[in-house]
Parts: C-alpha cells; structure tokens; sequence
C-alpha cells in the first residue's frame, strides 16, 4: 500500500460525542481498506490484526501527550499503518500536524454548547455512588450525593474555585476549562499555564471543519463529504434527530444543566470565558 500524503484528523474533544462515534468511523473505515484509520488509542485495525502491518499502540496510550513523546512520534512516522492511514482519530489539538511536517493535514471537529459541554466533562472526571464522590485526589464521603444532587455540586464547587484540580493530569484539568479554545488555537498540553489563546483559536477556525453537536450527523457528514472521507453518518441511528439521544437522556432526567445551580453554572461560565466567545463566534459563521 502506498503512503497517503493528505491526512484527515478528527480532533475529539470530550464530551462532544466522538468517543461513541470511534466505533462507528473504525466500522465503515474498514470497508474501505485496512489500516484506513489510525485511532490514536487503539480502536482500529491493531485490535484486530497482530502481523506488524498495524500499530501496537499498547495500553494507557494519551494522545494528548504527543508532544512530550518525541519517541512515540519516531514510531509513527516509520509504521506503515501510519504512513497509510487517511483518517487520524484522537484528543489531539490543531498543532499535531507540526510534529509530521512530511504530511498535508486537514482537520474535523464537533463543538459543543461550553457551559453544558463542562458541566458534563465534570461529570465524567468525579463519578458518586451516591455515598462518595471523588475527582482526582479528592473524595467526599456523603449520603445521598448523587450526580446532580446540591451535595455532589457543592463539593465540585469548592474544587474548582481553587482550580486546578489536584490529582488529574494537566490535559483533563483543561477539559475543564476552556478546552474548546485550546483545541483550536493548538496546545501542546505543556503545563497547566499554558496561554489560552482565543484570537489564534478564531485565526485556526477559517481551517478546521467543524460541525454543531445539536445537528449531529448532519454536520459530521459534511465534514467528512468536504475531506472525501467516505463515511456514512446515517448509519449513527443515535443521533437520527440531531442530539446524541444518550445526551437527551441525561438531560431529561437531570435538567439542561445536570442539576448544577446558579452558582455552579456561574463558575463554569468564569471558567469558559473563552470558548463562550469561540462558540458564539462559530455559530455566527457556520460552516457551509
């Protein structure tokens, strides 16, 4: 198989509906040839296929951390499956395409509503039982703080006033603030400081494919239709309506925003003040 010098990398950012979909891209991307995609953590032909003609990504891969891996660069760029891959998926920023200065690259995101997209990033880094809630080196023993409950979001608020976190790695406390923006304007996830540029992320937007989380399927296939990626959303039977129904769900059971009260949404809002203006920035130039 030859090289493929024009690469497509979709750049998932959490919470935005790419985990679900990896399965989906890895299968209609295997109809069209092996080693088609590359899945950054290891969804694709090497969970399949052991004969050294697909990547062994190991385990506990972080695609975020690329930059501070200039070993695992070296061996992406001497595999084959590297060199043949046309679709590159994982949570990487806008500057990946620096470390491979040998490839054209072309880039697919969704976005997401920032308040609603961070309440639920939250909520995936400090899961409760209902008798204790926890996110990194942080616990609470409580009864009846259940996700969503005015414990379990008073015990996240005094976190994150004081933020960062402690305990969960730089790229997940990022997650949590401002993580659009940073995926835009292309951090390399070097130190909890690092610059959350908005102007370069607005700058980078003129050249990113993004797509709306509320217009799902619709949005990805033109994405995907404008980058000759052959993949076929239809087949996503969960966003058949836009949303992602698994989100509705959630959202039907907890309220719009997860149970977070005022002074919880204000927070995030502080917190997001960048990609607030990303999203508002994006929607009034929507992709055509």
């Amino acid at each position: 198989m030859s090289i493929e010098n024009n690469k497509v990398v979709f750049l998932h950012m959490p919470k935005t509906g790419g985990g679900a979909m990896r399965y989906l891209f890895y299968d209609e991307t295997k109809k069209i040839r092996r080693n088609y995609m590359f899945n950054l953590n290891g969804y694709d032909d090497s969970k399949y296929y052991n004969d050294g003609k697909s990547f062994n990504h190991g385990s506990g891969s972080n695609s975020e951390l690329i930059h501070q891996n200039p070993k695992k660069v070296e061996e992406y760029k001497n595999h084959q499956h590297f060199k043949e891959c046309k679709l590159i998926f994982g949570h990487v920023s806008s500057s990946f395409g620096e470390l491979f200065p040998e490839y054209n690259f072309e880039y697919i995101t969704v976005v997401r509503e920032p308040i609603i997209r961070a309440l639920s990033n939250i909520i995936q880094f400090a899961p409760s039982d209902g008798n204790m809630v926890r996110i990194g080196n942080n616990s609470e023993v409580c009864k009846n703080c259940e996700v969503g409950s005015k414990k379990y979001w008073d015990f996240i608020y005094e976190l994150l006033s004081n933020y960062p976190i402690e305990g969960i790695m730089v790229h997940n406390n990022h997650g949590l603030t401002n993580c659009q923006t940073r995926v835009f304007q292309g951090v390399k996830y070097d130190n909890i400081d690092e610059k959350v540029d908005l102007d370069k992320a607005i700058e980078n937007s003129k050249h990113i494919h993004y797509s709306f989380f509320n217009n799902f399927n619709e949005g990805l296939q033109r994405s995907f239709d404008l980058t000759n990626i052959p993949i076929d959303m239809s087949k996503n039977k969960k966003a058949s309506k836009g949303l992602p129904s698994s989100q509705k769900d959630k959202q039907k059971v907890m309220g719009e925003y997860y149970g977070a009260d005022k002074k919880m949404i204000d927070l995030v809002k502080e917190l997001n003040d960048k990609d607030i203006k990303l999203y508002e920035y994006l929607t009034k130039n929507p992709k055509v």
